[in-house]
């Protein structure tokens, strides 16, 4: 840097507190910082406009919010690039997943001549840094690769950008095979999926070609959108629809069920979909768009709790309604009971639900679930169910268990309430003695079940 820049950048340092916190944050000097004021401070030197929290409205102000509001657990899982494997193998099928070569805790524990010629290297908790992308293994500077591998290992990508769900991913170094179209570079889908629903693609082309990155934005329809991010210029030639483009669409759903936004990216090498990787907070919530209303418009589509207070207790955040149930606007009205699942917790662990129909009836009816929606014959009228009797399955069951869980922490025994309404889930109560501890209903072997999941201990005095 010469030393006119450099006195330039000092100058502005000194001068311009937007710029200072940018850069100090970037260093990752804020680390006590409270996230909503760090966020707020953030967003005011990245957007130049304050953050609106109360009532957030554009994309990046939702994103924010939910940075500080949505905090399920199963999202750390879903970024880490290691364990989510499992995830995507059990959910989509193993055939998506680019082949996995190896996984280290060390840089010094890679085993280079045991890897191919080709191959990718990066750390699963960060973006970028320390990702080595061997062609020619033989042209390979391992000593150089380690100690980028390193730096990539010490970076706290929570930090920076209060992105939450990698603050507790344990860091570690995968190998990946390298992908290749030939010599093209794999095209890059990036599905913008909003409470479910895929609705943009942002195609990303030559990200490592010495022409430089090329970005296109297209609808689900595959109609090309007046969309820029600055500094991404299109692609010379407009991408032809992928002859995959409806088997990603139906990939990205599947993995965005229940999650108010998150952008599934996929390759397409040899006519074969690939998972690339998953992201909740694109550009950490602070992307400025050309033109600046595709913020507003992303808003609009982007559906989280409004009106309430937030209630923060140990490892959990509740959001209580003011209005209660508010019915989407663009259906129809639709009355229904609310169907109520009670979840029998110990201390965390969410053992199974007891699902409780027919309520407005004089016999409300009763039965037991696991985790995987078999049948648990627990009560007598579980007990007395036909061979093959079935519930339907709440979209969102797996959410309502990962709920249930955080609020149970704690406790010996409490059974956690929860409704499900259109495709949300609403807090009922939290009960420590279901029927006074006297309940004829359960069997004798289950309320044995039970009583061996509570462990009771006596506090010393």
């Amino acid at each position: 840097m010469g030393g006119r820049k450099f006195v330039k950048k000092g100058l502005r340092y000194l001068t311009d507190k937007d710029y200072r916190f940018r850069f100090n944050s970037n260093l990752g000097l804020y680390a006590s910082m409270p996230d909503d004021e760090y966020l707020k401070r953030k967003f005011k030197a990245f957007m130049g406009k304050e953050l609106n929290l109360d009532n957030p409205q554009t994309f990046n102000e939702k994103l924010q919010w939910l940075k500080l509001y949505n905090r399920n657990p199963k999202h750390t899982m879903m970024v880490d690039k290691y364990k989510v494997r499992d995830y995507i193998a059990e959910k989509l099928g193993e055939e998506y997943l680019i082949p996995l070569l190896g996984v280290w805790d060390d840089p010094d524990d890679i085993d280079f001549d045991k890897l191919p010629n080709q191959f990718v290297l990066k750390c699963n908790h960060n973006s970028g840094l320390g990702m080595c992308i061997c062609k020619d293994k033989s042209k390979l500077d391992i000593k150089k690769v380690k100690g980028e591998l390193r730096k990539g290992l010490k970076q706290d990508y929570y930090l920076t950008g209060r992105e939450w769900p990698y603050k507790d991913v344990k860091r570690k170094i995968i190998a990946e095979k390298f992908m290749t179209n030939g010599a093209a570079e794999p095209e890059d889908y990036k599905i913008h999926s909003f409470n479910g629903v895929p609705k943009i693609i942002l195609v990303c082309k030559d990200r490592f070609m010495q022409s430089g990155l090329t970005e296109d934005f297209f609808s689900e329809k595959w109609e090309h959108l007046d969309i820029k991010r600055p500094g991404h210029p299109n692609a010379k030639v407009r991408q032809k629809i992928p002859a995959a483009l409806k088997e990603m669409l139906g990939l990205s759903e599947k993995l965005s069920g229940g999650i108010p936004f998150v952008r599934t990216d996929f390759y397409l090498i040899g006519g074969k979909v690939y998972f690339g990787e998953m992201t909740f907070f694109p550009a950490s919530g602070m992307e400025k768009f050309v033109p600046p209303s595709v913020d507003e418009k992303l808003g609009e589509w982007l559906k989280i709790t409004g009106g309430g207070y937030l209630l923060k207790g140990k490892g959990f955040y509740l959001w209580i309604h003011e209005a209660g149930i508010e019915e989407p606007t663009d259906e129809p009205m639709i009355e229904a009971e609310l169907t109520d699942y009670k979840f029998f917790c110990f201390d965390g662990y969410a053992d199974c639900v007891m699902v409780c129909t027919e309520r407005s009836s004089n016999e409300p009816k009763f039965y037991f679930f696991d985790r995987d929606w078999r049948l648990l014959r627990l009560n007598i009228r579980g007990k007395n169910a036909p061979k093959n009797f079935i519930l339907p399955k709440p979209k969102c069951i797996d959410e309502m268990f990962s709920i249930a869980e955080r609020l149970s922490v704690g406790c010996p025994f409490v059974r956690v309430d929860l409704y499900e309404c259109f495709g949300r889930v609403l807090f009922g109560e939290l009960t420590y003695f279901p029927d006074s501890g006297f309940d004829r209903n359960l069997l004798e072997e289950t309320d044995w079940r039970f009583g061996r999941l509570i462990n009771i201990r006596k506090e010393v005095m």
